[in-house]
């Protein structure tokens, strides 16, 4: 649920009036309903979609062209043409890919949400770090005000630097 949090804040800041999609593989449909009510969010250009099987997620991103695609999270996602579990190096592999190839034919946006480990590792196979162009770690202790964004990779830029975030009571509930 703190994905969703910090999701609506990006949501709220939003200004264009571009579309975009973001799939949760790990929130339903009705949780997310119910945050964006209670946030009083009302925007056509926002769509959901509790989904993690790649096929019916490139059909929805090809049919709306979006100007932003979020995946949350990766290791949930899945094709049926592989065999192995979701969350596997072939899965993320194959996943992480067909969403690349998608996204910049089109020249869509894409924000790829990995898991961590409690180690601060991504969670699963490494291979993600490997293919995007960009990583990005959100670090601190649940119980603590303050995260850390930081940057392991950066094909555009240096990684030298570091963002500090204070979360405090917002009045849309919850930690930002």
């Amino acid at each position: 649920m703190e994905n969703l949090h910090l999701y609506f804040k990006f949501v709220i800041k939003w200004k264009a009036k571009e579309r975009f999609y973001t799939f949760l593989g790990e929130e339903s449909a009705e949780q997310v309903k119910l945050r964006a009510d209670r946030l009083n969010i009302i925007n056509d250009d926002i769509l959901f979609l509790g989904e993690t099987d790649i096929d019916i997620i490139s059909d929805a991103i090809e049919k709306e062209n979006p100007k932003l695609v979020i995946i949350d999270s990766i290791q949930t996602m899945y094709s049926d043409e592989i065999t192995s579990a979701a969350g596997t190096v072939s899965q993320v592999r194959e996943i992480t890919a067909r969403i690349m190839k998608i996204c910049k034919m089109q020249n869509i946006t894409t924000i790829i949400i990995g898991h961590v480990t409690k180690d601060g590792n991504i969670a699963g196979p490494r291979v993600l770090e490997h293919m995007v162009d960009t990583v990005l770690y959100l670090e601190g202790e649940r119980y603590f005000s303050y995260r850390i964004l930081r940057s392991v990779k950066n094909r555009f830029g240096s990684t030298n630097e570091v963002g500090m975030f204070e979360m405090q009571e917002s009045r849309y509930g919850g930690n930002y």
